[in-house]
């Protein structure tokens, strides 16, 4: 949920291990989003801002400028090299950084799953500049992947302060999804929905999709999917309510809908498991060997260069899909030392049983119990509660 909130509401208020590439080694006829045997060049517009950046390495606002879009264009593109890129472009300002410098920065940090160093450069933004909504945002969302959801919750609370209420609740909905608070926050959720005039617009996907995961999570499978089909009618880029609705779809078999659900979405690398997952299904092993054998190459790659950023991704590989139990529990518990979402907690239970050694899912159930969480969909077997005791 984490990046997804920063990426909505970011673009409200600013009315806005993967390798670096500096500005000046970005070509205009330089392909991008490589994955499998598609690619395709940049979008004219980005290619006018690289350009300027390489005309004028001094202009501040041309570098920004194009930070943003490459951050963008990565984001759509499911590309994390232009995200990185983007660090490169203002690279040569951060010596002496402006608050949208430190913020942007932050945001690839972010994306490349580096949290403790983007919490250090937006609270050096917020430092310089308390009321900055944007960085007080998006330190919440980190706090929130973090599973710190006290911390974030205070920086929530500052947004609302700001004169942007709306922004202000719906980040705390989402610090509370996993609390005893998520059948209020639900509730809430939908009278402002159904209230003309109380949301920005904008806004919307938000609200709706956290709808669609409080369901989720309490239970409520078929509206879940209905929320989550909302959010991609109105933005077929909502690639998490994708992902997500995805995963309830494999859970009742259907391989086929799958498919044609993910049919259009980048080939990152949760698009690919559930790719392979939903061909076994149906029997097609041609389409699962090929998506196979290119995650496997992807997380071979990131194990030897000892690269941390997609490891929920590859614990859930090697106990889905490869079978190698072992190996999935030491992903999922070096992802667990990253990020503390939903489906972090359970992929560290499921592999840990799966590698007959329950008690390395222990520090899930101590998160549990610092953080308060409470959600009736976790599944915790006893093996993992008697090896707490």
């Amino acid at each position: 949920m984490g990046v997804a909130v920063a990426l909505v509401a970011g673009s409200v208020l600013l009315g806005k291990g993967p390798a670096r590439i500096a500005a000046k080694d970005l070509r205009d006829e330089t392909v991008v989003a490589q994955l499998q045997n598609s690619a395709k060049p940049y979008p004219a517009e980005l290619q006018a801002m690289l350009r300027a950046t390489r005309a004028n390495p001094d202009d501040l606002l041309a570098a920004k400028a194009a930070a943003s879009a490459l951050i963008a264009e990565g984001r759509a593109a499911g590309d994390s090299r232009l995200v990185g890129a983007a660090s490169g472009v203002l690279q040569p300002f951060m010596k002496t950084p402006d608050v949208e410098t430190l913020n942007l920065v932050a945001t690839v940090r972010q994306y490349q799953h580096d949290f403790n160093g983007a919490l250090r450069l937006l609270d050096q933004s917020i430092q310089r500049e308390p009321g900055n909504a944007t960085a007080l945002l998006d330190r919440a969302t980190i706090q929130i992947v973090l599973g710190r959801f006290d911390l974030a919750l205070q920086d929530c609370q500052s947004l609302s302060q700001l004169a942007r209420p709306d922004i202000g609740f719906l980040c705390q909905s989402t610090a509370l999804l996993l609390t005893k608070n998520a059948s209020i926050v639900r509730d809430r959720l939908q009278r402002i929905l159904e209230t003309p005039g109380l949301l920005d617009p904008s806004l919307t996907g938000w609200a709706t999709g956290l709808l669609g995961e409080i369901a989720k999570l309490q239970g409520d499978i078929p509206q879940a999917k209905a929320r989550f089909v909302e959010v991609i009618k109105a933005d077929p880029l909502a690639l998490r309510e994708r992902l997500l609705l995805a995963d309830l779809l494999l859970d009742e078999k259907s391989g086929r809908a799958v498919l044609t659900l993910l049919s259009e979405a980048p080939d990152v690398d949760g698009v690919l498991i559930r790719r392979v997952l939903a061909a076994r299904l149906i029997g097609d092993e041609s389409l699962a060997r090929k998506d196979t054998t290119e995650l496997e190459r992807r997380f071979r790659l990131n194990l030897d260069l000892g690269l941390t950023a997609h490891a929920r991704e590859e614990a859930r590989y090697f106990l889905e899909i490869a079978g190698n139990p072992q190996l999935a529990l030491a992903r999922a518990e070096v992802n667990w030392k990253l990020q503390h979402e939903f489906e972090d907690a359970q992929l560290l239970i499921d592999c840990a049983v799966a590698a007959g050694d329950p008690s390395k899912a222990v520090p899930v159930l101590l998160w549990i119990n610092e953080q308060s969480v409470e959600v009736a969909s976790l599944r915790i077997p006893d093996a993992v509660r008697k090896a707490a005791q």
